[in-house]
């Protein structure tokens, strides 16, 4: 990737995820709450084979066994060279990250594009979640760095088109919903897809059953140790308590939402049946969707948005402090809805953080803009590359909906901010000429 940066800008990129390091071991803050479960479940790998992410001296309960998919504990077990040494986890961690951001030029490159890679730089090292997550104990570094190897590996696929890279193409989607549960039900578009590109590579829909295949083997392991058929239990956590709850917060306010969220907690804590609980949790919230599905799908697209500008209160917070928080955050305030309460509520927050909250919201704005510069001025010549990330980008954004969070935004920011700002470079070029020449 030589010819992708010069020396000095890959240097850059080592020291802003270097200084980012060096802040980490100082405040000592490798973990957020979901850093424990995938912890404890490489510990409980290593020390009974048990692919479980609590603590096996308590009560089981199976919805620990699939909360966490498996590939990001493994990838923990093999970076900490067997849990005695953390800080290999981040080292490993911060080269994938560099690596992915290099790779994110080499696809622009490999797609005919032209960057400027200082403005590049610009809003990459602005998007500082990157470096946050890089220094956390948390599986959105790896699921990013899969995400752009899958982009890679489909414009090298459409370029060779062998079962070789078919294969490959198809095991990354497979790693990817080991890694997170969120792409699982990208094996629909992928099948469909593969029968659209018949013509161009002919064995591909069989490469497309891979997955399939591997889906349907992981749910059967899943049925095996909890007698559910699912990829993870964290769907349904998602639905009852972000997705549902968030909404009647927005709609209806905190105390109903919190009354219909410990109604259906009560319902199925009376249900012993792993399968028959998990089953009834997600008729009852779909049942209350349902009720508002019109205004759910506004909430649902307005999160989707809400997800570009997040500026990422709650990944600073607890990056730059010592202390770790699970205070109410600035993505429950917007989703009440009150200006009061938001300024309210940024009074409170540390100065750095007061400061850095309008910065990388006005930063955000601009990305945003980029990005949808770039789509309406490439809309009627995508070509099938450019559209697959694309895809990708929306996708991600479109699954994840209320829970749009700055976090959310991880596995996709390098590909986001390179189509960002190949739509700010043409506006530049276009309107703002004597300024681009001078960031030359």
């Amino acid at each position: 990737m030589k010819d992708v940066f010069k020396k000095k800008e890959i240097f850059f990129l080592i020291i802003i995820h270097s200084v980012f390091f060096l802040i980490t071991l100082y405040n000592g803050n490798y973990f957020l709450d979901d850093s424990y479960e995938y912890f404890i479940e490489a510990k409980n790998i290593i020390s009974d084979f048990e692919f479980y992410c609590n603590d096996l001296t308590q009560a089981i309960d199976n919805r620990y066994y699939t909360k966490r998919p498996p590939l990001y504990s493994l990838f923990i077990i093999l970076t900490s060279l067997f849990l005695k040494w953390k800080v290999g986890i981040l080292l490993v961690q911060n080269i994938v990250s560099i690596v992915s951001i290099l790779l994110v030029i080499k696809i622009v490159r490999e797609l005919g594009y032209t960057l400027n890679n200082k403005i590049f730089l610009f809003f990459i090292t602005l998007g500082i979640s990157q470096f946050i997550y890089a220094n956390l104990l948390m599986s959105e570094i790896l699921f990013q760095f899969l995400i752009i190897v899958l982009c890679y590996q489909f414009i090298k696929l459409l370029k060779i088109k062998s079962w070789k890279e078919i294969v490959i193409f198809q095991l990354v989607i497979v790693l990817l919903f080991y890694t997170k549960p969120v792409f699982y039900l990208f094996v629909i578009p992928n099948l469909i897809g593969s029968f659209f590109l018949i013509k161009k590579i002919k064995m591909l829909w069989i490469g497309a059953l891979i997955p399939v295949m591997a889906l349907t083997g992981f749910s059967y392991w899943n049925y095996q140790r909890t007698g559910s058929y699912e990829i993870s239990s964290i769907q349904n956590i998602n639905l009852k308590d972000y997705n549902l709850k968030y909404f009647h917060i927005n709609k209806y306010g905190e105390e109903y939402a919190l009354q219909v969220n410990d109604e259906i907690t009560t319902t199925i804590k009376e249900i012993k049946d792993y399968k028959e609980r998990e089953a009834k949790t997600k008729t009852l919230v779909i049942s209350y969707l349902k009720q508002d599905f019109i205004s759910y799908v506004y909430f649902h697209l307005k999160g989707s948005v809400r997800m570009f500008l997040d500026p990422g209160r709650f990944d600073m917070y607890n990056f730059f402090t010592k202390e770790k928080s699970n205070a109410v955050g600035f993505l429950s305030i917007l989703n009440k809805g009150s200006i009061q309460e938001l300024i309210k509520y940024i009074k409170t927050q540390p100065i750095i953080i007061v400061i850095m909250i309008p910065l990388l919201l006005l930063i955000n704005g601009i990305k945003l803009f980029g990005f949808c510069f770039f789509l309406i001025k490439n809309i009627k010549k995508i070509t099938l590359p450019v559209g697959f990330v694309l895809f990708i980008i929306c996708y991600i954004i479109g699954i994840t909906g209320p829970l749009g969070a700055s976090r959310f935004m991880v596995p996709i920011l390098p590909l986001y901010t390179v189509v960002a700002v190949l739509g700010l470079e043409v506006f530049m070029k276009t309107y703002l000429k004597k300024l681009y020449l001078k960031m030359q």
